[in-house]
């Protein structure tokens, strides 16, 4: 701000000091100099004020900004971190969930397994089912059949069973045939009577009616050891059982036409019989020819 001395001041002045004229107009141009530096001065102190309030203002509000930025970084921060919270849970979320994938794959895996095993075994046990089902119907058919051949040969030998003299039995899934040695053979011979081949021609009839079924002719004794009078001719009780079943099995072959490829012959001796060897009854039950008639296919 500038100030002017009045003019009477300023001769006054001059007067008392005794200033020349010179030396006042020098001074007055120094005066003037200085105000005129003194204004520039002001008018930079001015400026500087009017930059340095704008630099406040400019300041202020990069202090405004810099803490809203802060505000908004705190924020961003806090965002950033509910984020990677976030993102972690998913992340644990998302392993979880595969690891429980995992695991159902593990189980549905093992379900599997057992499923195909529990069809396999079902498949098997419907299979075995199956065929003992087949073997059950087959074995009932071949005990139907050998029912009805039981029925058959009783009423075939309906005479001789009523005499005692011949026995129509089952034998599991066989039917036997039993005839009374007397009835075929005498005493220590296996040569067959004429009285007993009507009886053989009879049984003969009866196997060849029922052709699908194999047969066995079995001849059996007492324990009575061979006589002296037949040792030579029979060592024991076997031999005479098999030449004797032999016989009947070439008789039911060469004169009853039986098919000998389903036809055998045993000497089975004195050691299957049914009777007590200790009574002439049972002795005599004991001395016989027995056909087994085995089932269909057996």
């Amino acid at each position: 701000m500038k100030t002017r001395l009045p003019a009477f001041a300023l001769l006054a002045a001059l007067l008392a000091g005794c200033v020349g004229i010179e030396d006042y107009e020098r001074k007055t141009d120094e005066a003037a100099g200085l105000r005129r530096e003194m204004d520039e001065a002001l008018a930079k102190t001015d400026a500087l004020q009017k930059k340095a309030r704008a630099l406040e203002a400019t300041i202020a509000r990069k202090d405004q900004e810099i803490q809203e930025l802060g505000e908004s970084l705190t924020m961003a921060r806090r965002y950033s971190q509910r984020k990677e919270t976030g993102e972690a849970d998913l992340r644990a979320r998302v392993a979880s969930l595969e690891a429980e994938k995992a695991r159902g794959a593990a189980g549905a895996g093992r379900l599997r397994g057992a499923y195909e095993a529990a069809r396999a075994r079902s498949l098997k046990l419907r299979k075995s089912l199956l065929d003992a089902q087949k073997k059950l119907l087959r074995f009932e058919d071949r005990l139907r059949f050998q029912a009805q051949l039981e029925k058959d040969a009783k009423a075939q030998l309906a005479r001789e069973r009523r005499r005692g003299r011949a026995f129509v039995r089952r034998a599991g899934d066989r039917v036997a045939i039993s005839v009374e040695s007397a009835l075929l053979f005498k005493s220590g011979s296996a040569r067959v009577r004429t009285e007993g081949k009507p009886l053989l021609l009879k049984l003969a009839g009866l196997l060849r009616r029922y052709a699908n079924r194999e047969a066995q002719v079995q001849g059996h004794t007492d324990n009575v050891q061979i006589s002296d009078r037949l040792a030579e001719r029979w060592e024991t009780n076997w031999e005479l059982s098999a030449a004797r079943a032999t016989r009947v099995l070439r008789y039911f072959v060469e004169v009853g036409n039986l098919d000998p490829r389903r036809i055998s012959a045993a000497g089975m001796g004195e050691f299957r019989p049914i009777g007590d060897n200790h009574t002439r009854e049972g002795r005599r039950m004991n001395r016989r020819i027995e056909i087994l008639i085995f089932p269909p296919d057996s």
